[in-house]
């Protein structure tokens, strides 16, 4: 019974000699039984140990309640192990019973966890070096920093620099909307960079305003993942302040590309459209801009083959072309007389165009079928009266205007006789006739047909 309902049981004598051993657990194998049997109690603990068991035999003999004590037992090879034992006095020679329960397999469950607990202690403590390093970089930075969530667009976090270049204390920045903090011009460009930066991963810069317009800052967006969320680093760095004057025009130039009833397009060298306003959109019957970008521009006007090279060919040679007539052919398949004017736009980021739109169509109606015609002309017309029948002077004038034409046409099209018959409505074999009729083929003979 004792061997069942312990580890280890002893009986000893008063002075504690063992007299007895029996044992209930494997661990406790022979050689160990020998060692003890007939070995005082005192003598098989560590020396911090032996006053608990000199404690344990005193309390027993006294007939005193049962307490536990947890010993060490020194083994011959040096090593230890610890017990916990309870002692009771029995049997007519007053002997002492102490029953042990084996500790060890508790002792290495304390040792794992005090293992664990110091590799803990030491993780936190290293977690907290990185984050005193990284809070004082981050504080001191001279460059603005900002910690935005990457799917919310709300800031996390922003250094002093950051707070101040924007203008609000750093805890009111905390969880307000990223773009809200800059103008609105600025917004739809952030957002398209965020949603780009968050797509692909990769930084991306850019160039946006303050609030009031005033300030120009480059901005750069990182992303980078913690633990199972997205964050995005914007870098914010100030341009060289632009003066008063350029700031004021840049505001008014802005205002005017929004809010003229005009249609605005800028293109790139190609003639793809970049950006368009409001009025193009109602013009070509286009809901959404974005759905337009890297469209050519070709697409909307009323002869896609030529009207776009002439003016790119022309804007490109001479900086600049005014009132280009063609027509625009919204998305519907309506069309809208319009004159174009084009500009060159050279430059660092190489934009290419800008086309200004205007609808003409009241002009047109006003206008009717008539043109007007120079006092020379009439003048050179009236001479001729009485000296040649009527129909002779009709033919003769036709004539001029038909040489007139053709030559705005092929100088319009740089001699590219293909592109001058589309915009004058002829195939090319009427237009090589008129050419020969009015000795102009050998203008154009350097141009490949």
């Amino acid at each position: 019974m004792i061997s069942t309902s312990s580890d280890v049981a002893f009986v000893v004598s008063p002075d504690g000699v063992i007299h007895d051993i029996s044992v209930g657990a494997e661990s406790f194998t022979p050689d160990i039984l020998e060692h003890w049997n007939g070995a005082r109690l005192q003598d098989l603990v560590t020396e911090d140990s032996r006053h608990k068991i000199q404690e344990l035999l005193v309390q027993a003999d006294g007939g005193g309640t049962p307490h536990w004590r947890e010993v060490n037992h020194l083994m011959p090879d040096g090593s230890e192990f610890p017990v916990r034992y309870s002692a009771v006095r029995t049997g007519p020679e007053n002997h002492i019973v102490l029953l042990g329960r084996d500790l060890r397999s508790v002792s290495r469950l304390q040792d794992r966890l005090v293992k664990a607990q110091l590799a803990l202690e030491q993780d936190y403590e290293r977690f907290r070096q990185i984050e005193t390093r990284y809070r004082v970089l981050f504080e001191t930075s001279t460059e603005a920093l900002v910690v935005m969530d990457a799917e919310s667009g709300r800031i996390v976090d922003a250094n002093p620099t950051a707070a101040t270049m924007l203008g609000r204390p750093a805890r009111e920045l905390t969880n307000a909307v990223f773009e809200q903090e800059f103008s609105d011009s600025s917004h739809r460009e952030i957002v398209a960079t965020l949603a780009s930066v968050r797509a692909t991963g990769q930084a991306t810069d850019l160039t946006v305003r303050s609030r009031d317009g005033r300030t120009v800052y480059d901005l750069n967006c990182v992303l980078f993942r913690a633990a199972t969320e997205t964050y995005v680093l914007c870098r914010l760095n100030r341009q060289q302040a632009a003066t008063a004057s350029g700031i004021a025009i840049e505001e008014a130039l802005d205002t005017l590309f929004h809010h003229t009833p005009d249609a605005v397009v800028i293109t790139d060298r190609a003639g793809n459209i970049q950006q368009c306003n409001e009025a193009f959109l109602s013009m070509a019957d286009v809901a959404v801009a974005d759905t337009l970008s890297g469209v050519s521009l070709s697409q909307f006007l009323g002869r896609p083959g030529v009207d776009l090279n002439v003016m790119l060919t022309n804007a490109q040679e001479h900086g600049k072309l005014t009132c280009y007539s063609t027509n625009l052919r919204s998305t519907f398949g309506s069309t809208t007389p319009v004159e174009i004017s084009t500009t060159h736009l050279p430059g660092r980021d190489k934009r290419g165009f800008g086309f200004i739109l205007r609808d003409v169509s009241r002009l047109e109606a006003g206008r009717g079928s008539t043109q007007p015609v120079s006092p020379e002309s009439v003048e050179h017309i009236m001479e001729l009266v009485g000296t040649a029948p009527l129909k002779e002077l009709v033919r003769s004038t036709t004539d001029v205007v038909e040489r007139m034409c053709i030559e705005t046409a092929l100088q319009l099209t740089g001699n590219n006789r293909a592109s001058a018959a589309e915009m004058l409505g002829l195939s090319r074999q009427s237009l090589y006739v008129k050419l020969r009729k009015f000795g102009l083929i050998g203008q154009s003979d350097k141009v490949e047909e």
